[in-house]
């Protein structure tokens, strides 16, 4: 069974031509000489791949990092703009 971290490594080779030498966990997207259109078209591969939405923060860390909020999305466990304590409030408007 492939990892998300070796799919994602993968996706960066095939895709953005990321020397696989390169390709550590602990190397930052930019560490990859990934520029910023090369960082939103692995979003929208992530996206693809993986089923999951990222935000802009999401591709700031490690890749190691980013392999596992890609897993966790992926997972249903931290859902992007979910946030457990906010309610749901109605704009409809009252009658007294």
């Amino acid at each position: 069974m492939t990892t998300t971290y070796e799919r994602i490594a993968g996706l960066l080779t095939e895709h953005l031509g990321v020397p696989e030498d390169i390709i550590t966990p602990d190397a930052t997207l930019t560490d990859l000489e990934l520029d910023s259109l090369s960082i939103v078209e692995l979003s929208v591969i992530i996206q693809e791949e993986f089923g999951v939405e990222l935000s802009e923060e999401d591709l700031k860390p490690t890749l190691g990092e980013f392999c596992r909020i890609v897993e966790q999305r992926r997972d249903g466990s931290d859902a992007m703009g979910t946030d457990s304590s906010r309610h749901d409030v109605s704009t409809t408007p009252t009658r007294p």
